[in-house]
């Protein structure tokens, strides 16, 4: 019995406490653009070491993360690089 009250209060304040964020993100154009900027810039930094990498530092990160894009994007910034 004592167990379920405290599932019960954690779990109401799991969704007391996603509600606010929630609500804070719908609401705060600030927090919204900060977020925004911070996700683009992760996404550049993350491009740039691509673009940084050796072929088979790709293939190895590509098939360490399951993520066939690191690939792909290291081959197109290689064909860029040469004028294609």
């Amino acid at each position: 019995m004592k167990s379920r009250i405290i599932s019960a209060i954690i779990a109401g304040a799991a969704v007391a406490a996603g509600a606010f964020v929630g609500y804070k993100l719908a609401t705060d154009s600030e927090l919204r653009g900060r977020l925004t900027r911070g996700a683009k810039d992760v996404y550049q930094t993350s491009k740039k070491k691509v673009g940084d990498m050796t072929e088979d530092v790709a293939v190895r990160t590509a098939q360490m993360t399951k993520n066939p894009k690191i690939n792909q994007d290291w081959v197109k910034n290689q064909w860029e690089s040469i004028g294609y």
